[in-house]
């Protein structure tokens, strides 16, 4: 399954299939590509790919502007706003990370981590005070896939 024009989720011999023919297109046409590879999962890929559909959706909204017209840096923008603020109202220790300076030996300031690493937990969490915060602002963010189901399920 394709999530976006370069993530693919293989899950099945027909999902590898249109991995293969769509890694074939891009050697094709572009003679050299590097792939990242992840196995397993510990949050599925529905709800990162949740969490960027819904920032996309909200900073659309925020700025009266189609969400085809978002540009990365106004996303960029709100996902960090967004786990600044997440971290400020919840003061959710699991939002940091103390970055390391091998060559100092030295441990820097804690910065927020990339929401690539939540845990699923921690992204249903992220992702219901995301859906919280939109609809104070008159947003109404639709749960979809895995984030659904654990809704239902937390329910």
């Amino acid at each position: 399954m394709q999530i976006d024009e370069k993530t693919f989720v293989v899950n099945s011999l027909l999902s590898l299939a249109a991995c293969i023919q769509w890694i074939t297109r891009m050697f094709e046409e572009h003679k050299f590509v590097t792939f990242s590879l992840r196995i397993g999962a510990d949050r599925s890929l529905d709800q990162n790919a949740l969490l960027h559909v819904w920032l996309t959706e909200y900073v659309a909204f925020l700025l009266n502007k189609s969400k085809k017209a978002v540009s990365k840096e106004e996303l960029e923008g709100i996902k960090r706003t967004a786990k600044r603020r997440y971290y400020v109202e919840t003061g959710a220790e699991w939002m940091l990370v103390t970055p390391f300076d091998p060559w100092s030996k030295q441990e820097g300031k804690r910065v927020l981590r990339s929401s690539k690493d939540y845990t699923r937990g921690e992204m249903f969490l992220f992702l219901t005070w995301l859906q919280n915060t939109a609809a104070n602002d008159g947003l109404v963010l639709e749960s979809r896939g895995e984030y659904a189901k654990l809704q239902r399920e937390a329910a």
